[in-house]
């Protein structure tokens, strides 16, 4: 056999020089304690990983013995992002949230299928429509604002996420709340804890374990029965051609062949516009005050911004800095379907390659002191620089950059406008009183299923503006 094939000339036969098929090294550290720290700590583990080993390094999870390829070098994003989609196509089927979403939502599906989907959902997230989002997401702020315990600390990721749930469902029902209290029930249940040992079950069972059972597979199960009686009574609806929200809007939509979307691919969209479309903003919300509230001169230049009423570059400024260095979802993952040569390494076919977004947000040789709070590095009067498509991906990037980006910061910056034209944030912890000064270090980052989030929930103390200042 051996002879055979030395002598067989259609057989590749790779020389001496060129780079062999292999994975990028991983950390000095046992395959448990890898999967343990990314469950757990997970941003510890990249932040180390990146020290010791560099911008590409693979992590090993036990004991499914699944591997990712990290990548957070912005030419090698821009490989990954830019390659055809039938070599890359997107790992998300076959992560712990494809059975949530469905085999039909825009985030699980590949190739024409996601096309399409993408194609349809795309109308109701750009241009003028959008804008008309933007009264919505102020008055569901400013009702929120009314319960809030001004002069006593509170965790503020608590308020912004029935915000932005408020908003999501008004966007995509186009109905007051009042309606709306079974869903928001349901849906919220699907965001309690426990979290942590959820996503570590997720990782120690591997990718292919169908609908979750327990309590999340009960709140789904009741979660669809609201969504299959919300899309037959608008269907049954006299005026559904008439309005503007985005199920009705998504009721007549046709692809290119004149197909509509079956009742299930409905389902599976409006549970990833309920559930993406509300945590991820909530939170980013959160983290821009928690870093607001420990950098008062950041602050002060904001407000001053917002009571001039003459535009918003710092303000988009902070949105763009607060994704950068706080990013919510910390990877995207590609699986290749054949060799692709990434970042100087030739990966093989089956590869979970991974740009890992945490830290390509972060790396020095693209951002001058890549950990701090720093709005001033997106305004390009004081020498700042311009938004990397590949170097800044908090929305992912290619064909699969999230359709839903426009919408998100928009209302991040209506909810920071409208909470900062009133009240001022200050944190809640007082041990962090440094020098006269508040800590810029602030809260932890821990994961929430597959998020991000403040440590204490973004805690801050609100106060009228105007009011007497605590030192810092």
């Amino acid at each position: 056999m051996a002879a055979t094939t030395a002598s067989n000339p259609s057989v590749h036969r790779p020389t001496a020089t060129e780079p062999q098929p292999a994975l990028p090294p991983g950390p000095r550290l046992p395959v448990l304690a890898q999967t343990l720290l990314w469950a757990f700590a997970p941003t510890w583990l990249l932040d180390r990983c990146a020290r010791e080993v560099g911008e590409a390094f693979t992590l090993t999870f036990w004991p499914s013995g699944i591997r990712f390829a990290m990548l957070s070098d912005p030419q090698a994003i821009k490989t990954v992002f830019t390659a055809p989609a039938e070599v890359a196509p997107s790992g998300a089927r076959m992560s712990p949230i494809a059975p949530v979403l469905g085999a039909s939502s825009v985030l699980i599906l590949t190739g024409p299928e996601h096309m399409r989907q993408r194609k349809l959902l795309l109308p109701p997230f750009h241009g003028e429509r959008m804008l008309e989002y933007e009264q919505t997401m102020a008055e569901a702020t400013r009702a929120n604002m009314a319960t809030w315990p001004l002069g006593r600390a509170m965790r503020l990721q608590r308020h912004t996420r029935l915000i932005t749930l408020e908003v999501i469902l008004r966007a995509v029902f186009g109905v007051e709340s009042e309606r709306m209290g079974p869903l928001k029930a349901a849906i919220t249940d699907l965001f309690e804890p426990p979290q942590l040992p959820t996503i570590l079950r997720a990782l120690l069972r591997g990718p292919h374990d169908g609908r979750p059972g327990g309590a999340i597979g009960r709140g789904l199960d009741h979660l669809d029965v609201l969504l299959y009686e919300e899309i037959a009574r608008r269907r049954a609806a006299s005026d559904v051609a008439e309005r503007a929200d985005i199920l009705s809007l998504l009721l007549g939509a046709r692809d290119e062949d004149g197909q509509a979307m079956t009742d299930e691919e409905l389902r599976d969209e409006l549970v990833t516009l309920l559930l993406a479309g509300h945590e991820t903003t909530s939170t980013s919300v959160a983290w821009a005050v928690e870093r607001l509230a420990r950098h008062p001169q950041k602050l002060a230049r904001l407000v001053a911004e917002i009571d001039a009423g003459e535009g918003d570059e710092y303000l988009t400024a902070v949105v763009h800095e607060t994704l950068r260095v706080r990013p919510v979802v910390p990877i995207v993952v590609r699986v290749l379907t054949q060799e692709l040569e990434v970042g100087g390494h030739k990966l093989p076919a089956g590869t979970r390659v991974v740009p890992c977004i945490y830290l390509t947000n972060r790396n020095p040789r693209v951002y001058d002191e890549p950990h701090a709070f720093r709005p001033e590095r997106f305004l390009g009067d004081e020498g700042g620089q311009a938004v990397n498509t590949f170097a800044w991906i908090p929305f992912g990037g290619g064909i699969r950059r999230c359709i839903g980006a426009s919408f998100a910061l928009l209302e991040m910056k209506v909810l920071l406008r409208t909470m900062l034209a009133e009240l001022e944030p200050r944190p809640a912890d007082g041990r962090r009183l440094r020098l006269g000064a508040w800590s810029p270090r602030g809260e932890r980052i821990r994961r929430r299923a597959v998020t991000l989030v403040p440590a204490q929930g973004a805690s801050v103390v609100w106060q009228r503006r105007g009011s007497s200042r605590s030192a810092g």
